[in-house]
């Protein structure tokens, strides 16, 4: 990445920022009772829950108080949001078989950085 911006070239004063990540661990929390109502475009509530033993952030993912699971955002992505302690996402894509649980669930973030003018 460091090449890049020696060759001349830098991040525009306002760009748009697109993720998509999976929710991990979601048959460990209360999933089980909140999957049905679920769909995409339903809004979840990213918090921070610290960072695992890599030192990426990982957030607690809830949808009207009850915790789905977490996501891991490590790189580029943890850059942008590591000063961020409530995220507001989208889920994009919901994985299930007929008649069972939701087995995965993809979210959107997405984030916008404009330059201050005053």
């Amino acid at each position: 990445m460091q090449s890049f911006f020696k060759k001349g070239f830098e991040i525009s004063n306002s760009f748009t920022f697109n993720a998509i990540v999976s929710v991990d661990e979601l048959s460990d929390h209360d999933m089980i009772y909140i999957y049905h109502h679920l769909k995409a475009g339903s809004i979840v509530r990213l918090t921070a829950a610290g960072t695992n033993v890599k030192g990426d952030l990982r957030y607690r993912v809830a949808y009207k108080n009850f915790v789905l699971g977490f996501v891991t955002l490590s790189g580029s992505v943890s850059a942008i949001y590591e000063n961020s302690k409530t995220i507001e996402s989208e889920i994009v894509g919901l994985q299930k078989q007929k008649f069972l649980p939701i087995n995965g669930i993809d979210i959107s973030l997405q984030a916008t950085k404009m330059r201050m003018v005053s």
